[in-house]
């Protein structure tokens, strides 16, 4: 018995690297204007059948024989160590993040007034959000509900095995890795583009810049991954250097602020010369469900609940009134509002000094990453060497926490029971992988993937306050207007991103069907879903005996430099779906039979 689960396993993990890398393949091709016809696209979704397969298989494995993958648990993640200093802190880097280096300086040259309305009424919108997630957080404190931020208010308000939280933790999750792989995209070309002419100039030699390119990225992504197998271990560390990264990231933003703004004399003439049509309020729609990827880091203060002290001093006022400490259930709707205003002061410190040296519109849409391009031109080699150290803190603030954020949206998606409970030990893996294969993609739509899909979720989730009354006479019940005015406008918010990228609008919608789609099938436990699999490959097969050869074009990945080339032949995949297909029937039928008599004799 064990030789043929090893088989199934060995099977599993093949069909879940050959469906990625076809996956891949098809992915490239796209983005490069390959066109592609309907046999090419039958092999794409043979090939994500083949990664779904090869998935279900590969954790199928008993736990006694597993690979030990797992990210490591220790006694320790039940310390309360973080206090309203640090939990601010970290609400601030994961706001304020590496999108503020390309978003702001494009988005003030092109909207002038109507850029910092939007910022304004994303300030707002995240405050009264903030002030919701407080509610719900001391009413489900208060009736024992387990909630503590996020998708879980869906989950308490809902049930576990609800169609509304599901879409809301799978679009946090979707959200989250856009959003790492954003960051890790714009770190790619800052590594690539700008550190070596930025290392060129301080006198280091090409080998030597080189080195420094290879090690900056091999830290980001080797700090991801420990970071997520010795979290609870490391939780203390992680607080104290968010502390100090932010610390730093906020003052050298600031002071590359204010020196922008005295080169340009702080001049604003034209800022409220809108040029962006007649129709200014849907412009400021579109604009504030554009920018909002700017905010919604806030939130994620929450997720600390449970690593947070009950009781913590404030900085400031704790030293004037010696004693002061406040209760965690009000220190972490300070730290959320807190984050937000901090990073609203910064965003539109920097927008208006951008706005204030008149920058050429096209040279600044032309520029990779516009705050290098402007700290060069107008205020020399020194001020961008700063501004690039200003952009690795805000990238490494922003992708540790996205992707701890998204690994824990799909482990608990495991854990409630939507997925193998065995993909929970596996969620940091699966999402490193998912979050590399979005990195492939242009910015700009990961940049709208992470708007439209954070502004789902969030809806949901902030209509849960309403949805939590039936628990019981909960103090929500005065306030409904607030919750339901709030999730109304993340809908509105994120509806307005097709008029930005009607494709992101699409993905949107159809994450939200296929969501609703996995879920059934999912409601169907391992059996259902293992069956649905073998039913999928063997309609795949038959399409692809049915219409004889299909291609994809080759697939060209570039990182950092270094080039290769791979083409996935279809025979490969098919050859793998039909021997997944089997494995998949031959494992139902093991466990269901085999296994079931085995334990009962």
């Amino acid at each position: 018995m064990i030789f043929f689960k090893l088989f199934v396993t060995a099977v599993g993990a093949a069909g879940t690297l050959l469906g990625l890398a076809a996956a891949v393949q098809a992915t490239l091709s796209v983005n490069r204007g390959a066109e592609l016809g309907v046999y090419s696209v039958a092999l794409l979704i043979g090939s994500v059948s083949l990664l779904m397969t090869g998935i279900v298989l590969s954790v199928s494995i008993p736990e006694s024989v597993r690979v030990k993958f797992r990210a490591l648990r220790y006694r320790e993640r039940s310390r309360k160590v973080y206090g309203f200093g640090t939990t601010l802190a970290i609400g601030v880097g994961a706001t304020l993040g590496s999108p503020l280096f390309i978003l702001i300086p494009e988005n003030i040259v092109q909207y002038e007034f109507v850029s910092l309305g939007a910022l304004m009424l994303a300030t707002v919108l995240s405050l009264l959000m903030a002030r919701v997630y407080a509610n719900m957080y001391l009413d489900s404190k208060r009736e024992n509900l387990g909630a503590v931020g996020g998708p879980s208010f869906t989950r308490a308000a809902c049930g576990t095995h609800s169609i509304r939280y599901f879409i809301s933790r799978l679009s946090m999750w979707v959200a989250n890795s856009a959003l790492a792989a954003y960051s890790k995209l714009v770190l790619i070309l800052f590594d690539v583009e700008y550190m070596p002419s930025i290392l060129a100039g301080l006198g280091l030699s090409a080998g030597a810049s080189q080195a420094v390119v290879y090690t900056l990225a091999a830290l980001l992504i080797a700090w991801a991954v420990v970071s997520a197998l010795f979290e609870a271990k490391l939780l203390r560390a992680i607080g104290r250097l968010q502390i100090i990264t932010t610390s730093l990231l906020i003052a050298i933003l600031i002071y590359e602020s204010v020196s922008l703004g005295e080169r340009g004399g702080w001049n604003i003439s034209g800022l409220f010369h809108l040029q962006v049509g007649s129709n200014w309020l849907a412009s400021l729609i579109i604009n504030t469900g554009y920018l909002y990827i700017l905010f919604f880091g806030f939130q994620e203060v929450q997720s600390l609940e449970r690593d947070a002290l009950d009781l913590s001093g404030v900085p400031v006022i704790s030293w004037v009134k010696r004693g002061y400490m406040v209760d965690k259930t009000k220190f972490l709707g300070w730290a959320m509002i807190g984050a937000v205003l901090i990073a609203t002061a910064v965003n539109v410190l920097y927008a208006l000094a951008v706005f204030s040296v008149h920058p050429a519109a096209s040279a600044v849409e032309s520029s990779q990453i516009p705050a290098l391009y402007l700290a060069d031109s107008f205020l020399g080699a020194s001020h961008e060497l700063l501004m690039a150290a200003a952009f690795l803190l805000a990238t490494f603030t922003t992708f540790v926490p996205a992707y701890l954020a998204a690994s824990r949206h799909l482990a608990a998606l495991s854990e409630d029971g939507f997925l193998p409970r065995s993909l929970s030990g596996y969620s940091w893996l699966f999402t490193l992988v998912w979050i590399i294969l979005l990195a492939l993609g242009p910015q700009n739509f990961l940049i709208n993937v992470t708007d439209i899909m954070v502004l789902i979720s969030l809806g949901f989730i902030t209509l849960s306050a309403i949805w939590l009354r039936k628990h019981g006479p909960l103090s929500l019940s005065s306030v409904d207007a607030l919750p339901l005015g709030v999730g109304l406008s993340c809908f509105v918010a994120g509806a307005s991103v097709f008029f930005i990228d009607p494709r992101v609008a699409v993905f949107g919608a159809v994450t939200v069907i296929i969501s609703y789609f996995i879920y059934d099938v999912f409601e169907l436990g391992a059996f259902g879903v293992s069956v649905f699999l073998a039913v999928l490959d063997a309609v795949n097969l038959l399409f692809y005996f049915s219409v004889g050869s299909v291609t994809l074009p080759v697939a060209v990945i570039n990182v950092l430099g270094f080039s290769f080339s791979y083409g996935i032949q279809p025979v490969e995949v098919y050859f793998l779906l039909g021997t997944g297909m089997f494995a998949l029937l031959s494992n139902v039928l093991v466990d269901t039979f085999v296994l079931r008599r085995y334990s009962s004799g």
